[in-house]
């Protein structure tokens, strides 16, 4: 939900203007409503996608707080799932709410327990809270990153956004491609987000997931690790079969507490385990034990992307599913000639180096927001959690648990939900990922290695978990596909169009980040052949991400894709 950007200037006034500008570089992460406020030289901006309590009484920045009720003021994208609970605490001790949303919950909770009160939070967020009495700035972003924050210096000002784009719109912001990062882009398949600050723009730094980031009226920085997965783990029961129930119980909370909304839910299905477990869960709660408060009344909504005559087609089993629970099926399908008009569009929306063409995510949550769904149960997260990738299985058992916690803190998830926040955002669509709850998440870790595999099953507690609440042939289906852009196929044919315009840029001709000649003789064998196939998928990968180097520096930097054939940018 939402979007939010904020400047201080230390050494003199912020221009409104600006701050309006700064706002509304952020607009489609939020279209439902926009609000300022500055504080002599400091500022802040928030575009809102109202999820809970449409009214104006959940606009945004909000204050709390103070003889006034205006010396708390928050910034905020996010939910927090277990509001309600908390806002029950909260009146207990004495507090009074205007509104039905989980923000002011968090002002409540920030002012009555400080930074402390951040545990208590279950759910996805980044916020920016303003403290108008000491004249202190506390950034915040959650336990595992799942919602985006950066950060810069520009000249006497911080900037602050949920999105690096947003920093094109300051006047004294000069764009520039930070060659580090880009030298390692160009080099790793898996992509650069990871667990460092700096980006793929020079002179933008993002806030670490679990971090928080205090600024002084002095300009004094002071960064705090907040959360730390291993440092809070759960004691799981010795016998398998008190683990599984455990392990369901909490999927299932975790499910029942993001169908909280004012607004239809959905989910987006591919007929894998994870989302599959994911929308068969929204059923079994819906029916059997029934939803709960404020869960959506409507939520039947399954998002299914097809690829026709490629490996990546997995639409018998997503509607399989689909039947299980008795949705409405959505089905967007691949069409290469209409994907190429979305290449840009997915890079200006992912906004840094990403393995892989994210045009089928971001296409997927276009047609969600189509439908007038805006929030997405996705199953995100679950192979990084309990070992879900099939070369898992041949790790040492011994190195497991260690190795998943690196794929969730800097290999492989941050990049994920990376990609999917900005394509869902990129048209004001909100995704929950219930198997990053927090509680699930430390579920996992504590867990011993077979719990997660065994009898040459991946995810095996998940699998175990869904006895009775998912079709048996998907909760035993081994093949594991992922949710990617048909590459192969794709290089083979039409793409091979915007292949040979990267080649002309001079970006790609005079890189030090890879030998032009010989990458563009070697793409260009297969093209000519035809002969790309799923051998070559990594070192597509290597060539997409060159290629994604270059086009993110057309869009970014240069301002400029007049070169390319596909240059609508949404």
């Amino acid at each position: 939900m939402c979007g939010l950007v904020g400047l201080w200037n230390f050494r003199g006034p912020i221009d409104p203007a600006e701050l309006d500008r700064f706002t509304d570089a952020v607009a489609h992460r939020g279209p439902d409503g926009r609000g300022t406020h500055i504080d002599d030289n400091f500022g802040l901006g928030h575009r809102r996608l109202a999820i809970l309590d449409l009214t104006e009484a959940g606009a945004q920045p909000m204050c709390y707080g103070g003889d006034d009720g205006r010396r708390y003021w928050i910034a905020f994208n996010g939910e927090i799932y277990n509001f309600l609970e908390l806002r029950r605490e909260l009146v207990a001790r004495g507090h009074v709410f205007r509104s039905e949303t989980d923000t002011e919950v968090i002002l409540a909770a920030y002012a009555e327990w400080g930074a402390a009160c951040l545990p208590k939070f279950n759910g996805m967020f980044a916020f920016a809270l303003w403290d108008s009495v000491k004249r202190e700035l506390f950034l915040v972003r959650d336990r595992f990153g799942v919602k985006p924050l950066y950060f810069g210096m520009i000249g006497t000002t911080l900037a602050f956004a949920s999105e690096i784009k947003a920093f094109l719109a300051l006047s004294k912001f000069s764009p520039a491609m930070n060659q580090a990062v880009a030298a390692v882009a160009a080099q790793n398949p898996l992509g650069i987000e990871g667990a460092g600050t700096e980006t793929i723009m020079a002179g933008v730094f993002r806030l670490p997931a679990g971090h928080t980031m205090t600024v002084t009226a002095e300009a004094s920085t002071r960064f705090v690790r907040w959360w730390a997965t291993l440092e809070n783990l759960p004691r799981v029961p010795a016998r398998y079969d008190e683990q599984v129930e455990m392990f369901r119980e909490l999927v299932i909370d975790a499910v029942r507490l993001r169908m909280r909304s004012d607004v239809p839910i959905g989910t987006c299905l591919s007929g894998g385990l994870d989302s599959s477990a994911i929308a068969s869960t929204m059923a079994h709660i819906a029916e059997r034990t029934g939803a709960g408060e404020r869960s959506a009344k409507e939520w039947r909504h399954a998002f299914v992307a097809a690829f026709p005559g490629t490996v990546l087609d997995e639409t018998q089993y997503a509607r399989t599913v689909v039947g299980h629970i008795a949705a409405v099926p959505h089905v967007w399908t691949f069409n290469q000639d209409a994907a190429l008009d979305l290449v840009l569009a997915s890079v200006w929306a992912t906004e840094e180096i990403n393995a892989g063409i994210n045009v089928p995510v971001w296409a997927i949550y276009r047609e969600m927001r189509r439908a007038g769904v805006l929030v997405s149960l996705d199953g995100h997260g679950g192979d990084e959690v309990l070992g879900g990738y099939t070369w898992y299985l041949d790790w040492p058992a011994r190195e497991v648990n260690r190795r998943l916690q690196d794929d969730i803190n800097a290999n492989v998830l941050p990049n994920i939900l990376r990609n999917y926040d900005r394509a869902s955002m990129a048209h004001g669509v909100e995704v929950r990922m219930p198997l990053l709850d927090w509680r699930v998440v430390t579920c996992a870790a504590a867990l011993p290695v077979e719990a997660k595999m065994g009898g040459g099953y991946t995810k095996r507690i998940l699998r175990d978990a869904m006895r009775g609440i998912m079709p048996e042939d998907i909760r035993v289906r081994r093949q594991k596909i992922g949710f990617n852009a048909p590459m192969m196929e794709w290089f083979n044919s039409g793409f091979a169009t915007v292949m040979r315009q990267v080649f002309s840029h001079p970006l790609w001709q005079s890189s030090p980040f890879w030998n032009a000649s010989e990458l563009t003789a070697a793409v260009e064998q297969r093209v000519s052949a035809r002969s790309w196939n799923m051998n070559d998928w990594s070192f597509g990968l290597t060539v997409w991400n060159c290629f994604n180097i270059v086009l993110w520096h057309a869009l970014f930097v240069e301002r400029d894709v007049s070169r390319f054939t596909t240059p609508r940018v949404a």
